[in-house]
């Protein structure tokens, strides 16, 4: 006896919606990137080992954005804290003293945080419950 599951219908509904996740992933990799948090310099915000979501399209950041810009040949997140008279960026990481000592330039910046995953937070929350 056939199964629900495997009727014609379940069949065509499991393969129009496996196409409509196929079309969500590749626009969303399109228009959002996606960076695992590696240093320290935005704890509390970010921790090692968090993922973080920006989106790619239109990223405009302001003052308090946590964005993504590239920094001699890497990737480096940091909150934008001011904005330069020739529109540059001021940034700083949460957990550093003092605003990075070269502003950024607009066309280096990747992208804004739009979403992060935790899980390095919940990691070292696991880690220091263990101790």
């Amino acid at each position: 006896m056939q199964s629900k599951s495997d009727s014609g219908w379940a069949v065509w509904l499991r393969r129009v919606a496996g196409a409509g996740l196929a079309v969500v992933a590749l626009v969303l990799a399109w228009s959002h990137g996606m960076l695992y948090v590696e240093g320290g310099s935005m704890r509390p915000a970010l921790y090692p080992g968090d993922l973080i979501v920006y989106t790619r399209v239109a990223a405009e950041p302001q003052q308090g954005d946590l964005t993504v810009f590239a920094h001699d040949g890497d990737l480096v997140v940091h909150r934008v804290v001011g904005v330069e008279p020739d529109g540059s960026l001021r940034m700083r990481g949460d957990a550093n003293a003092a605003a990075d000592v070269e502003p950024v330039d607009r066309n280096d910046v990747r992208g804004v945080v739009v979403a992060v995953v935790p899980a390095g937070r919940v990691a070292c929350s696991l880690v220091s419950a263990a101790e």
